[in-house]
């Protein structure tokens, strides 16, 4: 099984980010919620500044963030390794520990149905909905994202139209 490795840098950012994720998720939740002050999370921060530093000194040396540091790659493959399990004892129809070629074949991905496909992409593009597409209807969703890049309305895309485009 592959392990995964943090770099001191890494380390670092979870530990920040450790700090910093249960207020962001608080104040990210519909404003019904509790706002969180600035006291909050330095209380936050502290306390998980706290977990780290085992010896109590105020100061995280190098072996404090290694040791989290490593408890943290433990529950991180603890956790991989419960979900695959999870996984291989669902698909393991039979419950004897391995996966026959028909448990595995009945585990893979099955494609979308392709008249789904079709249904959804008719849907879409037959804007007069009389179950069939011209080539307007067919070219209307690309020419109109042509025209909202044309800027100038030239009726080109200039290398400086197409930077200034938003990515997908």
């Amino acid at each position: 099984m592959p392990q995964f490795f943090l770099s001191r840098a890494a380390a670092a950012v979870a530990l920040a980010a450790l700090s910093i994720a249960p207020a962001i998720a608080q104040t990210a939740k519909p404003a019904v919620q509790q706002t969180v002050s600035r006291a909050q999370l330095s209380a936050n921060i502290a306390a998980k500044f706290k977990t780290v530093d085992t010896n109590g000194d105020g100061i995280l040396t190098k072996s404090e963030v290694d040791a989290r540091e490593l408890i943290g790659r433990q529950q991180v493959v603890a956790a991989i390794q419960a979900r695959v399990g999870a996984q291989f004892a669902k698909f393991d129809a039979n419950h004897d520990g391995q996966l026959g070629k028909a448990e595995f074949m009945a585990a893979a991905p099955q494609p979308r149905a392709a008249a789904a496909v079709g249904n959804a992409f008719m849907a879409r593009l037959d804007s007069n909905k009389d179950g069939r597409m011209t080539l307007q209807e067919y070219g209307a969703p690309t020419l109109s994202q042509f025209d909202r890049l044309d800027t100038n309305r030239d009726g080109s895309l200039s290398p400086q139209e197409r930077a200034a485009a938003p990515r997908q």
